[in-house]
């Protein structure tokens, strides 16, 4: 599974995409103007993730329900899942918040469909290799510097 900024790929935005399949029935041409929609509405989600530095490295997984309006703007957002962690939390909505405007829906759409349910993942952040509180710290700073650098 590839890992980005401390967000798993695959299964979130497979899970995302099902979703909101589940939400637009009929989607099945894979040009359609609803397919391109959800796409476009995934890629400024993903474009707009961060991990806070104040977070806690256990990661986990929150659920975000928002709506938005036929011109893209976003009328409302809540937590409807926690992660457990207040930091992680305040950020899958602040990562909704930071995506809008969103391209507008299909007119097609019905209304009822505006309202989307968005899982967020936070992968486990792993800590740095070269860990300045390891006491090895400076050994294996060394060793790394030796091999690209032989008589510097």
């Amino acid at each position: 599974m590839l890992k980005t900024s401390g967000f798993r790929i695959g299964w979130h935005t497979f899970g995302l995409a099902l979703i909101l399949l589940g939400l637009c029935p009929g989607i099945g041409a894979a040009d359609s103007a609803k397919d391109n929609w959800i796409k476009a509405l995934l890629q400024q989600l993903k474009a707009s993730r961060r991990y806070p530095l104040q977070a806690t490295d256990q990661g986990g997984s929150a659920k975000v329900v928002f709506q938005i309006d036929r011109a893209g703007r976003l009328l409302s957002a809540a937590l409807t899942e926690s992660t457990g962690d207040p930091a992680l939390d305040q950020e899958a909505l602040a990562m909704v918040e930071r995506a809008q405007p969103f391209p507008p829906p299909p007119p097609d759409l019905p209304d009822s469909d505006l309202t989307l349910l968005l899982p967020v993942v936070f992968a486990p952040r792993r800590t740095s290799e070269l860990d300045h509180t390891r006491p090895n710290h400076r050994i294996a700073q060394q060793a790394r510097l030796n091999g690209v650098c032989r008589s510097c």
